[in-house]
């Protein structure tokens, strides 16, 4: 794990690559997102959508790293792996169930995937 501090605002990097990480992230996200100010509903949504970008690349990526950022306003939130990426075929299934619970979960999301490699931020705004 590794935290980086700029003007008082720590940013958390973290590899993910089993059951026990995953917990781990999803426990360290909560206390992020309450020490900038999400009320606790926002908390666990924040916590579930962490749990689901790390049992994500975890389950097809062997691994990969997430990213906590307190941004103004909000906090945003970067996973990336360097797995074989997600199909870029209309197969007609569109986003996975865990995909799609992270979209409805965040105020944003966007995913960028390539050959070897995913990259997916979440934000969530403070109300």
């Amino acid at each position: 794990m590794v935290k980086i501090t700029c003007m008082q605002v720590a940013t958390e990097v973290m590899y993910v690559n089993s059951e026990a990480s995953i917990v781990t992230a999803r426990e360290m996200v909560k206390k992020i997102a309450a020490s900038i100010g999400f009320d606790v509903y926002d908390q666990y949504r924040i916590a579930t959508a962490v749990s689901e970008l790390a049992e994500n690349a975890v389950k097809y990526a062997g691994g990969g790293t997430i990213e906590f950022h307190p941004i103004k306003r909000g906090l945003e939130i970067i996973c990336k792996d360097s797995g074989r990426g997600m199909m870029q075929k209309n197969t007609g299934h569109g986003l996975g169930i865990g995909l799609k619970s992270i979209e409805h979960l965040m105020d944003e999301m966007t995913i960028t995937t390539e050959e070897h490699g995913t990259r997916i931020l979440a934000r969530k705004w403070l109300k």
